[in-house]
């Protein structure tokens, strides 16, 4: 776990191997016997340490008249990512003084409708994250679930699902009675009033392996993994016809059971994040 946090912090590998020994050690270490121990090069070496000690991560001292290295107490990781946050913060603060001016141009443009494509997991991941930059809003989903929690894993929709909750962003989702997802499994894809989601089954003879999910003027199409491509439309003629589908739809389809203890216990940590 501590090698993901060092990595989250811009530490390379080498960094972190040469990290990760020195707090093996009781006492302070030589150049020497550390790359004798890593197998490494000491100029190498002497590199990742000083990259070290620049991030405040390890301290210098002498042994016998050599130098030698060792790691500072590992709360100073959590000083790291104070800064590194302040300087996320300054550099926000300064995006959103720009922004209006940013929003301003972008309203100039041609307003006919837009169409973006992506392809590859990664893609189909960008397409459903631009709907995070959006709050308060109603949207609703043609969703073959357990289609997609293979395609993007299930930590992916755990995060997206946590910070659309936080958004107030709220969904009504229909999923296919073949494709639902076992909600004691992935109690994040719970559904009533703290979820801020819906969810109805269709009718059993309609199957579907590609979804959608539409937002403000916008509708993100995913494809199944077998294509894995995805595509989103800007147009409010678009959303709007593809609504009245969809609400035909929702008003014959079952309600879903979504709810138990694993979905409220999930539900509190996503509030207490």
């Amino acid at each position: 776990m501590i090698e993901k946090v060092l990595s989250s912090l811009d530490i390379g590998d080498e960094e972190i191997r040469a990290y990760m020994a020195l707090l093996e050690h009781q006492s302070p270490v030589t150049v020497g016997a550390l790359a004798k121990q890593l197998g490494m090069a000491r100029a190498s070496l002497y590199g990742f340490l000083g990259r070290l000690q620049d991030k405040g991560l390890v301290k210098q001292t002498m042994k016998s008249n050599v130098k030698a290295f060792s790691p500072e107490p590992p709360e100073k990781i959590d000083l790291i990512f104070k800064k590194k946050i302040e300087e996320v913060e300054a550099s926000r603060k300064d995006f959103k003084n720009v922004l209006k001016e940013i929003e301003k141009k972008a309203a100039m443009s041609s307003l006919t409708p837009r169409f973006t494509m992506f392809e590859g997991v990664e893609g189909v991941k960008h397409i459903l994250n631009d709907m995070l930059m959006y709050r308060n809003i109603e949207t609703f989903s043609w969703w073959p679930i357990s289609e997609m929690m293979d395609i993007l894993n299930p930590e992916f929709f755990r995060y997206h699902n946590t910070n659309r909750i936080r958004n107030n962003i709220s969904v009504r989702a229909l999923w296919p009675k073949g494709r639902v997802v076992n909600v004691s499994k992935f109690p994040f894809m719970g559904e009533g009033p703290g979820f801020l989601r819906e969810i109805r089954i269709v009718p059993e003879e309609i199957d579907y392996t590609m979804g959608y999910w539409a937002y403000k003027n916008k509708i993100a199409y995913l494809s199944s993994r077998r294509e894995s491509f995805g595509f989103i439309i800007e147009s409010d003629e678009m959303v709007q016809t593809t609504k009245m589908q969809f609400d035909f739809l929702w008003e014959h389809s079952t309600k879903a059971k979504a709810r138990g203890p694993e979905t409220e216990a999930s539900l509190e940590e996503i509030r207490n994040f």
